[in-house]
């Protein structure tokens, strides 16, 4: 765990969607000068045991996805295919960038953009998680390409 502590499903899970806006949030300042866009996309609770779930344990899978439906809460794959594919070509979003996407209400099927927590608008964990993951990868925090001179 990022802070030290003992491992935590729940936790590890919440600091990864944190971490995903953390770093949509800092590539998208980084990459706008370039005309680069970068949002945040989640499909939605989707627990197919065929799809997604498929590597659960299969019982688990099948009741959660049978609760998840009859709760109306649960999205479909094809849904959350679908949302990706716009995510990624829709016209309308040629220049929008910044943004996190996500299903609301959760189980109907629609796509909605939120304002992120103002823990994920913190520019400086942004900043400090930009660099550890260039670290971890070994690239520079600014590949030469990215440079951007400032604008006079």
């Amino acid at each position: 765990m990022v802070d030290g502590g003992a491992y935590d499903p729940d936790k590890a899970y919440k600091d990864s969607k944190l971490c995903n806006m953390l770093f949509m949030a800092e590539a998208s300042r980084r990459f706008a000068p370039l005309g680069v866009t970068v949002n945040a996309f989640s499909p939605g609770l989707i627990a197919d045991p065929k799809g997604f779930f498929r590597n659960q344990n299969q019982l688990f899978g099948t009741v959660f996805n049978a609760i998840t439906q009859v709760v109306g809460v649960a999205e479909t794959n094809e849904f959350g295919g679908s949302a990706l594919a716009y995510m990624a070509v829709d016209p309308s979003l040629d220049d929008v960038t910044g943004g996190w996407y996500d299903t609301l209400p959760p189980g109907k099927h629609q796509l909605a953009v939120h304002k992120p927590s103002a823990e994920a608008q913190d520019v400086g964990k942004q900043k400090v998680l930009w660099e550890a993951s260039a670290a971890l990868v070994g690239l520079p925090s600014t590949p030469p390409m990215l440079a951007v001179p400032p604008t006079p």
